[in-house]
């Protein structure tokens, strides 16, 4: 986008002011690519660009030069809502309206412990959420851009251990996913992620993984989430892993879930 912005000024010195935003500052960016005769928008709100699908990085360039958009996108998703039926959280509401507190990219972003009534259908998914568009017709016949800035990190595994991101230390974050978009909420919003979806695999293989984080893991809110998970597996060793947690735990909102994980077990 610099590299624009340097065009237009070698073509007209002295006369352009401009400024680049990617995913900051105060524009809406799709809708001033939709504005722009760019897309239209989907009834899950992503922007679609016709052979693009919604397939697309948006970033927008604010000028003074007078530039007249492109004409505007008339294409629609007619009848069709497979994304709003698809969606596992129910977060599209209604044709082109998303509660953001509901999708799944936001929870594995947010800060803070997940709404516990959200977790179970987060599955296993540890950073981002593609259902809405992966199911999309307008998707099908999406072209694939063959530039190396697109494609995946070398070394960065699609399917990454959950117990081995569970345990990573700062080095091995920082190498793992520091230059991704992964990294930006930092390490223990990922290991938060990662004792959610081991809970969701129902797995009781992976409770001494999750009782070691509950014992040892300094962070209480990857704690609580390991308790959460072993609450969702349920069983002896589970159980017993809560019970001894319980004992020595200080931090309020740790011992919350642990008793309720106890409870739901009891139940």
């Amino acid at each position: 986008m610099q590299r624009l912005i340097d065009y237009l000024e070698e073509r007209a010195p002295g006369m352009v002011e401009a400024q680049a935003y990617v995913d900051t500052g105060p524009p809406v960016d799709r809708e001033v690519a939709a504005k722009a005769g760019l897309g239209w928008f989907g009834k899950n709100a992503c922007l679609y660009v016709p052979g693009y699908g919604s397939w697309v990085f948006l970033g927008e360039i604010f000028t003074n030069l007078d530039l007249a958009p492109d004409p505007h996108v008339t294409l629609d998703c007619g009848a069709c809502d497979r994304c709003i039926r698809a969606c596992p959280t129910g977060a599209i509401i209604e044709p082109f309206y998303v509660d953001p507190n509901r999708c799944i990219s936001h929870l594995t972003q947010m800060k803070g412990p997940i709404p516990v009534e959200l977790r179970e259908r987060m599955g296993l998914r540890v950073r981002g959420c593609d259902v809405c568009q992966q199911v999309c017709p307008w998707n099908d016949d999406a072209q694939v851009a063959d530039r190396p800035e697109f494609r995946p990190v070398p070394g960065l595994d699609p399917a990454p251990s959950l117990i081995d991101m569970l345990h990573m230390s700062t080095g091995k974050f920082k190498r793992r996913f520091g230059r991704t978009a992964a990294a930006w909420r930092g390490k223990k919003t990922l290991q938060r992620n990662a004792a959610v979806a081991l809970g969701n695999t129902r797995n009781p293989r992976v409770v001494p993984a999750l009782a070691r984080a509950l014992r040892e893991d300094p962070k209480p809110l990857v704690r609580g989430a390991a308790a959460w998970a072993l609450g969702r597996i349920g069983g002896e060793e589970a159980r017993a892993a809560l019970e001894q947690a319980r004992a020595v735990e200080h931090d309020p909102y740790v011992l919350d879930e642990i008793q309720s994980a106890l409870a739901r077990r009891a139940e």
